[in-house]
């Protein structure tokens, strides 16, 4: 089974705003892919919060030139097509994809997902809070914080990370083990 870890920045609070999106693509273990895109906002979405730069450092200047989501699409879609995506705080990035398909009117695609964070605290409930940079710190995974690629890396790896705990390689067999659900997009 194929997994797509994803996650996305965005320029300010709609999630119509993406404005980089980085993923990691894993299937039996061994990653195929990696990918990081910048995204032009659409132009009613498209004003950059300072806050959201102070964050992740993308700038308006920095778009100019990047495809829009829809012009994005086809180069994704393979990726995310027979894929679990999975995401750190899904219900973000699940809800800037969905945002984006409703916007652009693409026909979504049949998927589900799994989220890290989720994953996390039922493996290190402990922790003092299940941030994506405080499960990497614990984990001792490298992270480049909001950086998308950085961040769907950080995802990948606790994920692995928590398998490997599991001795549980079987992707099916690690969502019963730990009594995940599956959602769909």
């Amino acid at each position: 089974m194929r997994l797509t870890i994803i996650d996305f920045e965005t320029a300010n609070n709609y999630p119509e705003s993406a404005c980089s999106i980085g993923f990691v693509v894993f299937e039996e273990g061994v990653i195929l892919h990696e990918g990081i895109h910048l995204i032009k906002p659409a132009e009613q979405f498209g004003y950059f919060e300072p806050f959201n730069i102070s964050i992740h450092g993308i700038t308006p200047q920095d778009v100019e030139n990047a495809l829009n989501f829809e012009e994005l699409w086809p180069i994704l879609l393979p990726w995310f097509r027979d894929s679990i995506l999975v995401a750190h705080n899904a219900m973000f990035d699940m809800g800037v994809l969905n945002a984006l398909i409703k916007l652009y009117g693409i026909s979504k695609p049949l998927v589900t997902y799994l989220d890290t964070v989720e994953i996390a605290r039922k493996m290190w409930p402990y922790l003092p809070n299940h941030r994506l940079n405080t499960v990497c710190e614990f984990l001792e995974i490298e992270l480049n914080h909001h950086e998308a690629l950085s961040d769907a890396r950080g995802s990948a790896l606790i994920l692995m990370n928590a398998m490997a705990q599991t001795d549980d390689f079987d992707i099916g067999s690690f969502i019963n083990r730990l009594k995940l659900k599956e959602k769909a997009l």
